[in-house]
């Protein structure tokens, strides 16, 4: 009887401990866990790079055109007239 006592109150002791509201699953200790969707932290950092990436190409793009711009406007300028 006693033993049964000490499991109830150890069963009821332990029952109050731990965390309340949503549980988290903890990161793994080993090995790569499928993705959560779209707020995994890996799925967002992706995307971070991808649109870091996108920027940088558009960027080379647009000093590439503003070069070959600068380029055509100083071949086709004529210089002046030198003094006589």
């Amino acid at each position: 009887m006693r033993t049964v006592l000490v499991l109830l109150l150890s069963v009821s002791a332990l029952s109050a401990c731990g965390l309340r509201g949503d549980l988290v699953r903890p990161m793994p200790l080993w090995g790569d866990p499928p993705l959560d969707g779209p707020t995994d932290p890996r799925v967002i950092k992706a995307a971070e790079e991808a649109e870091a990436a996108e920027k940088e190409r558009q960027d080379a793009e647009r000093r590439a055109a503003d070069e070959k711009r600068r380029l055509e406007i100083e071949q086709g300028a004529t210089p002046p007239a030198a003094p006589q």
